[in-house]
């Protein structure tokens, strides 16, 4: 046949359904992906080469120590499916972040609804953040909120009983947007003339470029 014949016949025909197949989300298999979701992370390590899956698995493995199993499922461009069989093991997992592989960050994210896995985006991720240099008015749980603002969204100052910070520092967990340069210092003004420098720093920091500011290289 022809090509041009060919061209005319694909032409002529035409398509009588035009009605969209569709599945409803929804009784057991809302039920069962609820459960799915519940139990696993997506993650994304900050850095510029491949990482190897099974590498990772056994690192993770071995630092997490979960009382089950957890199983890695590649994603491309450095993004990794962490499935828990316990949901206990996956809570503690972000809880005691942030967690590093080959001295990189590995940026988690709680996966949400039915929405294509490879559409999350890695921007944020919580850092146990010091305050030095405070003054004695200002080491309370309200007070330290100010700062913490500036570095981010604040979701735990350490605090005693009566929302005091005890110690030579204010210690606040805080999810932090890495996408942009990291506050180093903060100012606490009083007044024009009275400005007291208040170093923010991070524990647990990876790969940190002194120069941008920016995680996931050096320079």
């Amino acid at each position: 046949m022809e090509t041009d014949e060919l061209i005319q016949k694909c032409r002529a025909i035409t398509l009588e359904d035009k009605k969209e197949d569709k599945v409803s989300f929804a009784g057991k298999m809302k039920a069962k992906g609820a459960e799915t979701v519940e139990r696993c992370l997506l993650g994304n390590v900050l850095i510029t080469r491949v990482v190897n899956k099974e590498g990772l698995r056994v690192t993770m493995q071995q630092v997490w120590r979960t009382v089950r199993e957890v199983k890695i499922e590649n994603l491309g461009d450095n993004s990794f499916m962490f499935k828990f069989a316990l949901e206990a093991d996956k809570r503690r997992v972000l809880a005691g972040g942030p967690w590093h592989f080959d001295r990189a960050l590995i940026v988690p994210i709680e996966p949400k609804g039915i929405r294509n896995i490879t559409t999350h985006a890695f921007t944020h991720t919580s850092f146990w953040v010091h305050f030095r240099n405070l003054s004695i008015m200002c080491k309370n749980a309200d007070a330290v909120k100010e700062p913490g603002a500036i570095v981010g969204k604040v979701e735990e100052v350490e605090s005693d009983d009566n929302g005091e910070c005890i110690g030579k520092y204010a210690r606040a967990r805080i999810l932090v947007d890495i996408t942009k340069p990291l506050k180093k210092i903060i100012f606490l003004e009083q007044d024009e003339e009275n400005k007291i420098p208040i170093p923010v720093l991070y524990e647990r920091l990876s790969d940190f470029c002194y120069y941008c500011g920016k995680l996931g290289h050096q320079f």
